[in-house]
């Protein structure tokens, strides 16, 4: 396994996804875009060690990290503050569109989705994972076959008007 700096573990700690593909391409961007070059090198470092790791290691260290990681001061970016909540609430991240995707406010996107992946056979997820999606009305059309045929089950279902969330059900745990 690979060891990590206080700094790339905090860097992990705030990413969104635990997948590779999406943890490597947030830190990407991060890489891209930011202007502080201690943190591009350890964003560059950090890119490094998570691309030698495969799918699952990186996974299980992702997972690891953001579930017992703790950090050495009071959040002070929204990055931390919003890491340090998820992690606080205890619930479990799902797959797939994040709650403030910017798939949310597309014009024609009319339901949202939280759902478990029942089959290896589902044409989205993988099986065990749980799933937000936002959706066209034939998406979620295609959604409802999928849940006939088992291949997913449809925890949550909400209507979205001009990225407002419209609950069938308030009181679903999830």
């Amino acid at each position: 396994m690979i060891t990590l700096t206080e700094d790339e573990k905090r860097m992990v700690f705030q990413l969104e996804g635990c997948r590779r593909y999406d943890a490597v391409q947030e830190i990407a961007v991060l890489c891209r875009y930011t202007r502080d070059h201690d943190v591009k090198a350890t964003a560059e470092n950090l890119l490094k060690k998570l691309r030698e790791l495969s799918e699952d290691d990186c996974r299980e260290l992702i997972c690891d990290i953001q579930r017992n990681y703790r950090l050495p001061w009071k959040a002070r970016t929204v990055g931390e503050m919003i890491a340090v909540a998820r992690q606080e609430s205890g619930a479990q991240k799902l797959e797939g569109h994040d709650i403030m995707a910017l798939e949310r406010f597309a014009p024609e996107v009319t339901h949202m989705i939280v759902f478990d992946v029942l089959s290896s056979e589902s044409p989205i997820g993988d099986k065990g994972d749980r799933m937000r999606l936002f959706l066209t009305e034939f998406g979620y059309r295609n959604a409802l076959e999928n849940q006939g045929n088992q291949y997913i089950h449809i925890r949550n279902h909400a209507r979205v008007i001009a990225g407002n969330l419209k609950y069938d059900h308030t009181d679903k745990d999830l």
